[in-house]
């Protein structure tokens, strides 16, 4: 049970910080704010607008990875830094209970923040439409759109824990989270086609069993920003894994999973390695 005893630890720590709780006051007012200056004039107010043409781009896809970097960064190498982690240690926690716990406890109070933040915006929203002030306001669809936003977040700390995981100190950690942040959410696209294009010159995709298309397909859903994009906007459009585009959804999961996965561990096996 070490594992779960971490998470928890983690968890109310990171839940009770001064920092979730300026968090959830972002994530209220900002989502307020899209509500009312990007809602479509009229009587009919589009939740599903507000959520992709609005939150998404502005809120979700740049500031809930950022945070789930600041979240994660210092998960481990913070504790190894302050000498708590040789602490840690010596108790009956093995080094994949502390990096795992930490993935577990930061991206529940991560997940705990986003919802609380879409929560005070949704009821007022929700009062206005029963009030009759505004039209179909789709619950199910907030609330629907909030679980992509938070799995995003949680793929972000993930990340980060990784990075933390795997680096000495809480410099190199933070240093390493960022660049992943502006590689997913400011390069991608440019190096992505890049290659592609350099790749497509040489001829080294016409030996694969797939096309250029279906390679620039993957690559996009590559990057969990835009695994989240595609998801949630077949979610918004009643599309969700369905549709001719259902391949691309499952690809998109399976990113998603890849990248909550794969960090911690690759900063597992460089923490196993290292002489504390």
């Amino acid at each position: 049970m070490s594992l779960p005893a971490i998470a928890e630890k983690d968890f109310q720590d990171t839940v009770r910080s001064r920092g979730m709780l300026i968090l959830v006051a972002l994530f209220s007012l900002l989502v307020a704010v899209f509500a009312y200056v990007f809602a479509p004039p009229g009587e009919q107010f589009a939740t599903e607008f507000l959520l992709s043409a609005a939150v998404g781009p502005f809120l979700v896809t740049t500031l809930v990875p950022l945070v789930g970097v600041v979240v994660g960064y210092n998960a481990v190498s913070g504790e190894r830094e302050s000498g708590s982690l040789k602490l840690l240690l010596s108790l009956p926690h093995s080094r994949a209970d502390v990096v795992f716990g930490k993935v577990v406890g930061r991206g529940a109070a991560l997940s705990l923040a986003v919802f609380s933040g879409f929560l005070l915006p949704a009821l007022v929203l929700l009062a206005l439409s029963q009030l009759g002030y505004i039209e179909a306001f789709n619950v199910g669809s907030y609330l629907g759109y909030t679980v992509f936003a938070a799995v995003l977040g949680v793929v972000f700390v993930a990340i980060a824990v990784g990075c933390s995981a795997a680096a000495t100190t809480q410099r190199q950690a933070l240093i390493g989270g960022v660049a992943i942040y502006v590689l997913f959410v400011m390069l991608w696209g440019a190096i992505t086609g890049q290659f592609l294009g350099a790749a497509a010159d040489a001829g080294l995709i016409n030996p694969l069993p797939v096309s250029q298309q279906q390679v620039s397909v993957f690559l996009q859903v590559a990057n969990p920003i835009t695994g989240v994009e595609l998801l949630s906007n077949a979610f918004l459009s009643g599309q969700l894994l369905s549709g001719e585009a259902v391949n691309q959804q499952i690809s998109a999961v399976s990113m998603l999973v890849f990248w909550t996965i794969a960090p911690p561990l690759a900063g597992l096996w460089k923490f196993d390695t290292d002489d504390l």
